[in-house]
This record gives C-alpha cells, structure tokens and sequence, in this order.
C-alpha cells in the first residue's frame, strides 16, 4: 500500500525556559506530536497540518498548565523535507545499563549489552529516553524472570515488550488504547526480529476482567495505572506490578492506594520528575 505523503507539515518552537521540559514532551506527545527535535535553546515539535486547529487550541491549554509563566512559542507551516531524519544527527545508542543498550536502528551497532533493542526515533510512542521507560527497564531487569508471562499495558511502540521478550520472557500480552500505535509496534517487532511469543490488543486495559500473568509492566499514567490496580483488586489478586507514569508530587497518592489494598510495596525509582514502583 502506497502511504500518502502530506506536502506540509505544522512545526511549533518552544523556547526554553524556567518550566518543567520533560513534561512539555510528554504533553506533546500525548496530543498525537509526530516527533520532538531539541535544539540548544528551542524544542521543535511536529504535527499533521490536518490537524491545525485543535492542536493550536490544545497547545495552548497545554502550556498554561505547565507553567504559570507564559511559555513562548512560535507556529510554522514547513515543507515536507523529510525532517523525521533530523533525528539521526541527534540521537545516539543508549547504555542504559551493563547489560540493556538502546540504539537507532540504522546503526550497526556490536555493543557488549545482552539485551539490545533497536528502536527508529521520531515516532510518536516512545524511543525509549523518557525518564518513565528507563525506570521500567531498569525494574524488569531487577524483577523479570524467564518463562514468565507478561502483560504490557500501555505498550506505545513495543519497546518494553521487546525488551520483556530478550529478557526471556514466555509470552508477552501487549495491550493499548490507541490503534495509532499497531504500525510503529509492528515495525519495532520487525526491527528486532521478533515474531512470536506476543499478542497486540487495542482497548481499554483497566476494563478487561481478568489477566492471568506472573508479571505486569503498566507504563501509563497515574489515572490509568489506579483503574488498572482498582480493575486487579477487584478480580480477587494483583499480580507483581512495575508502575510508570507517575510524577513525583502523585508519589504519596499512588502509594496511599497501594497500601490500602493491602500490597507491599517493594521497590520504587525515581529520575526526573518521575517515579516507577514495584508492588507484589
């Protein structure tokens, strides 16, 4: 199938300032952004010119409630000129730890790490540099068991389904709300030469009764992630539970519900203004 190739494209410059960066990203994100290019004072963000109206309008609710001080911006009609593969000046492999490594898929990459995931930047559901999925796989490494079975609620591009699969795990249910997300997970799969041992549903996560699996890996935000507790308790037992999404002032909320169900609350990251919890 011949993919249509919009002429124009819809570029907004934030300038950088005294307000919360990563957030921005993850807002921008979350209202269909096509990628986000950081340059040394400005964050360039994409958008289908399609889409003009509502993002001009969600944009500027959005950057209200980052900051009380005005965040200046700037919209621009470009051409297309392939601007996606910008990212290839910027982004370079990431050694996330000894033994897991990130790295652009069109890098010949022999790095030492066991668990390798290539991943193509400038899509819209994750590249793995976000505070939020490093904390998930740095907690999958700590807590993931081969053989176990998995769901991945929230599973964006796949890279924590992925990742769950190198690090052996048996089968992997990859769950998300978004149907957007079916073309940029399979190709990762692709990428990473895995064809089996996982399903992709689209739907609602919190609202499926039952999941009978060893381990969860819930890399959404804090509302979501509280439906899909409440959803588990409810079923009659909460499976070991790695928990992302979560900003640092949500910290003493989240875990108030935690305890409330009774559950032990048995490792918890922070980085950023992010923290990730796992709870059994």
């Amino acid at each position: 199938m011949v993919k249509f190739i919009p002429d124009q494209w819809l570029k907004y410059r934030f300038q950088k300032g005294n307000y919360d960066h990563e957030l921005l990203i993850t807002l921008l994100y979350e209202i269909n952004c096509l990628g986000v290019i950081e340059q040394d004072e400005s964050f360039d963000a994409f958008f289908n010119i399609s889409d003009s109206e509502r993002v001009s309008e969600e944009i500027r609710k959005m950057t209200l409630s980052i900051s009380e001080q005005s965040i200046h911006y700037e919209k621009e009609i470009i051409a297309n000129e392939d601007w996606h593969l910008s990212w290839q000046k910027y982004f370079k492999p990431i050694r996330l730890t000894p033994n897991i490594a990130l790295y652009p898929h069109w890098k010949n990459y022999k790095g030492p790490e066991k668990i390798q995931i290539a991943i193509k930047p400038g899509m819209a559901f994750g590249t793995g540099t976000h505070a939020t999925t490093q904390m998930a796989l740095k907690l999958m490494e700590k807590h993931l068991k081969p053989g176990m079975s998995i769901l991945d609620a929230g599973c964006g591009s796949g890279i924590l389904t992925i990742a769950a699969l190198k690090m052996g795990a048996g089968y992997v249910q990859a769950w998300d709300i978004d149907p957007v997300v079916t073309e940029n997970f399979m190709e990762h799969m692709e990428l990473n030469n895995i064809h089996d041992r996982y399903t992709l549903t689209i739907d609602d996560v919190t609202k499926h009764p039952v999941f009978s699996v060893d381990l969860i890996i819930s890399n959404i935000e804090r509302k979501p992630n509280l439906a899909l507790l409440t959803s588990l308790h409810r079923q009659g037992s909460v499976p070991p539970t790695i928990f992302t999404g979560i900003l640092k002032e949500e910290h003493d909320m989240f875990v108030e519900n935690v305890l409330n169900y009774g559950l032990i609350l048995d490792d918890e990251m922070k980085q950023d203004e992010w923290v990730a919890f796992f709870i059994k």
